[in-house]
């Protein structure tokens, strides 16, 4: 997306246009062909290695694994002259070549639409950025990647960022070309007379090539001006306007489609209409909102007829519409019931009478409206404040409760004594717990997935806290239908042949309903997001920081703080369930390409059925994981036979190998293995559910852990030592025996396998290894590794099994070792062995 002349249309945002008509299914296949070829031509022509990769997944493009190695060490060639042109701009130049540098690197990543790694180098590229017009420009670039990427969220950040940046100065040049962005991703997220008034300010000023030419901005600027201004506004701004005038005869359709509604000419309003709907249909940002759209423009259009009359026959209406009867009868009934006309039909006498309210009850109305608007407003702002102070009493409780006791059970001297105290104040504990993560909801019922582990929490609190982890309160039926309807743009029944109103689970930020498409034989699952649920689980998580803050201040020295954002930015991202679908596809199709089998089942996702909070997918047959005892308990098989335990261990076996594949090998993975999230399939196939926490590793990371599953399996204290300092962990000793300490801390931080007689870890006990060794910096990215392998020593703890992922994961290690040039310090030394034996052998 970089360059581009002054008048033309960054060549991504036309790649983006062509990659939505070649996955819309009312495109010809003949047209397709076409598009196909010119994607592809496009992808070849910048490099596009990470693009081809993601469309290859989803089946858009047939995969040309030569073609993507070749493109890929393209990618790898320019990027090392890129590093070289920092480095040496580092060393010889100044501050301004340096900063050069490094947005030419992030230019490139956009360019071959790597959009994790992109937005990753315009950040560093801002922090050597002074003037605000060149942070401005950083933040465009941002905003067209993002519309790229149809990333809503992304858009509505980066515009706050600008207006922020504005409040520091910025010229007028670039304060409108953002009115414009600002204007398309109101239209594109159905806010259309914020659009209108937004494009209609930017008419004279009208500098945003980038984005569309000027004929797509007046297209833009007329419909959503038609369905937003009264009559009077419609002629000044629009119908009289000498800028739109000038274009306004190049669009087709669109002249008559203004004019003939100004002019009350209704026949040819409709038969323009019909050639405006193709259009709209086609348009990348308009497409979703296509039906409300053209229900905006028919309310539009016959409210204004009726304006005229008190009373009108039906056939004189259709006569003025150049419809039938039938027709024009039925669209009124559904607008009148809905609200949408102030009229009636007398069905005997053929007549329709308006009751318009008149300008006091019209007034009265609005005022009603905007006082019940702001008192539900009020409401929100109130539970939020609400859950807040709930959130600081009951976790102050908790936190003083222990304090005391611990204060208290210091002069009880007998240790079975204090055994049984402590028990009966983890009973205590539980309790409170559970009661705060049930009735705040949301988040903490992840909080509970976290504390409810076996090998992780007290005893008490795991039996109290492990029946929380399905119990999210379902959205009725009524909710999650709208929220449907919105996000597909059409009623389910046009959708679905069936669907099964009462939910199959229900988890804290969606849930999820078994249906079954038309024209499909197969069940699908449809994962529904819960309304409002974001802005309340960024308020508990943010409560949760600063609670975090506290306690690695006074009592845990470990660095909470950093968790906690990280897991700010996983949840954040699982709201968006496109980017779910494509990580799901993305995982699939590199576990089914790196095996003959793959370890686990990944559901086929319905890409024509995914937005930002629905997602379609494959139904999976299968039973919890944790059930799998009593199953086995129900078809008579002992649970602790020989035949079981050899099922249980081939389930962990190809579960472990699952995950070992996807943090070393590819450094991206699934990072939310609750039991919730497993099933056990016919013939102990593992199926593996919800993608939306995931989390890719920078290669440097993945890399340096692999150095530290070979220092565990190795019980290699001098190794792990040496992989904490490469992967950034940053501690302090308060011990002699400091490698020992630190290999111990890594083995209850990164392996499943329980030290001997144990059944229960206490990582922040009087005598582990935190308390001894003080974790005072650790990188965010590896908290989703950290809690993988804790969600996965829980799996093992709570089928029955004790087994090392370190041991399972050693060989993987040292394969991704090896592809990457770096030689494992175990095959190292084989090596130097072998050469000693084959000298002797020659003396």
């Amino acid at each position: 997306m970089d360059g581009g002349a002054e008048g033309t249309q960054q060549p991504h945002l036309i790649l983006a246009h062509k990659l939505f008509l070649l996955t819309h299914p009312d495109v010809q296949d003949i047209e397709k062909v076409q598009l196909k070829s010119d994607v592809l031509s496009s992808i070849k022509s910048d490099g596009m290695a990470p693009l081809y990769e993601t469309l290859a997944a989803s089946s858009v493009l047939e995969l040309d694994q030569s073609l993507l190695d070749s493109m890929r060490a393209s990618n790898e060639e320019e990027l090392k002259k890129l590093d070289e042109k920092i480095a040496d701009a580092e060393e010889n130049l100044g501050e301004s070549e340096v900063r050069e540098a490094h947005l030419a690197k992030g230019l490139y990543f956009i360019r071959i639409s790597d959009k994790e790694k992109a937005l990753e180098q315009l950040k560093l590229t801002e922090g050597k950025t002074v003037a605000v017009g060149q942070k401005m420009d950083l933040v465009f670039y941002t905003l067209q990647l993002a519309f790229f990427y149809m990333d809503f969220d992304l858009v509505s950040k980066s515009i706050d960022k600008a207006k922020k940046l504005f409040d520091e100065g910025g010229d007028w040049e670039r304060k409108n070309r953002l009115k414009v962005y600002e204007g398309l991703y109101c239209m594109s997220t159905r806010n259309f007379k914020k659009a209108a008034s937004l494009f209609l300010d930017s008419i004279s000023t009208f500098t945003t090539y980038e984005i569309f030419p000027y004929e797509t901005f007046i297209f833009y600027t007329v419909l959503t001006s038609i369905i937003t201004l009264d009559r009077v506004s419609l002629k000044q701004k629009v119908v009289d306007a000498p800028e739109i005038l000038t274009v306004l005869g190049k669009i087709p359709f669109l002249s008559e489609f203004l004019n003939s509604l100004y002019e009350c000419q209704y026949k040819a309003f409709f038969s323009a209409f019909a050639g405006m709907a193709e259009q709209i249909k086609f348009d990348q940002y308009l497409n979703p909102h296509f039906r409300f759209y053209m229900r905006e423009v028919r309310t539009v259009v016959y409210s204004q007829f009726l304006e005229s009359y008190k009373s009108v026959t039906v056939d004189a209406m259709a006569n003025a519409f150049g419809v039938s009867v039938d027709f024009i009868d039925q669209e009124l009934s559904r607008f009148i019931a809905a609200g949408k006309l102030h009229c009636k039909i007398d069905k005997v006498a053929g007549v329709l009478e308006t009751n318009r309210p008149d300008a006091k009850n019209a007034l009265y109305q609005a005022t009603i409206k905007q006082g019940d608007f702001l008192l539900n407003r009020i409401q929100k702002l109130s539970r939020v404040i609400d859950l807040s102070f709930q959130f600081w009493a009951r976790a102050s409780d908790i936190y003083t409760g222990y304090k005391v006791f611990q204060l208290r059970v210091s002069f009880v001297k007998d240790v079975k004594k204090q055994e049984e105290l402590w028990e009966t104040q983890h009973e205590l504990a539980a309790h409170k717990i559970y009661a705060m993560c049930s009735d705040l909801g949301g988040f903490f019922l992840k909080v509970a997935q976290i504390l409810g582990k076996p090998d992780l929490a007290p005893a008490a609190w795991v039996r109290k806290l492990v029946t929380l982890c399905d119990q999210a309160p379902a959205t009725p039926f009524d909710s999650i239908r709208l929220v449907l309807e919105k996000e597909l743009c059409k009623s389910i029944d046009e959708v679905f042949e069936s669907f099964d109103d009462k939910p199959l689970g229900s988890a804290s930020i969606a849930q999820v309903h078994r249906a079954r498409v038309k024209g499909d034989k197969r069940d699908v699952v449809v994962k529904v997001q819960h309304p409002g649920v974001e802005k309340l689980m960024m308020t508990d998580i943010r409560n949760l920081q600063i609670f975090a803050l506290y306690m690695q201040k006074t009592d845990i020295k470990f660095d909470l703080f950093s968790i906690t954002k990280e897991m700010e930015k996983q949840i954040g991202y699982e709201f968006d369930f496109k980017r779910e679908a494509n990580a799901m596809e993305k995982i699939r199709r590199f576990l089914y390409d790196n095996n003959r089998k793959s370890p686990v089942l990944v559901p086929r996702v319905l890409p024509q059925l995914v937005t930002r909070r629905v997602l379609v997918m494959d139904y999976v047959n299968g039973i919890p994981i944790l059930r799998l005892g009593d199953e086995m308990a129900k078809r008579g098989i002992n649970p602790r036979g020989r035949m079981a335990e050899a099922a249980k261990l081939n389930i962990l076996s190809s579960l472990s190998k699952a995950y070992g594949q996807m943090i070393l090998k590819s450094g991206f993975f699934h990072a939310d293995p609750h039991p919730g999230n497993i099933l056990i399939c016919k013939g102990s196939e593992v199926a593996l559910l919800d993608y939306g926490q995931v989390k890719e590793l920078p290669d440097h990371l993945r890399l340096g852990y692999a150095n530290l599953v070979i220092s565990i399996a190795d019980n290699n204290a001098s190794l792990a030592s040496q992989s904490f300092r490469e992967l950034g962990i940053v501690t302090f000793a308060k011990c002699e025996n400091e490698q020992q300490e630190l290999l111990q801390l890594a083995k209850t931080m990164f392996d499943t396998k329980m030290p001997p007689g144990v059944s229960v870890l206490q990582p922040f006990s009087e005598d582990s290894s935190i308390k001894k060794i003080s974790v005072e910096g650790f990188p965010e990215e590896l908290f989703s590794v950290l809690r993988t392998v804790i969600l996965l020593r829980g799996l093992s703890v709570g089928i029955g099994l004790n087994c090392s992922c370190a041991q399972q994961w050693k060989p993987i290690a040292e394969e991704a070792l090896l592809a990457s040039g770096r030689h494992s310090p175990g095959r190292k030394q084989k090596r130097r062995f072998s050469s000693l034996r084959r000298l002797y052998t020659r003396d």
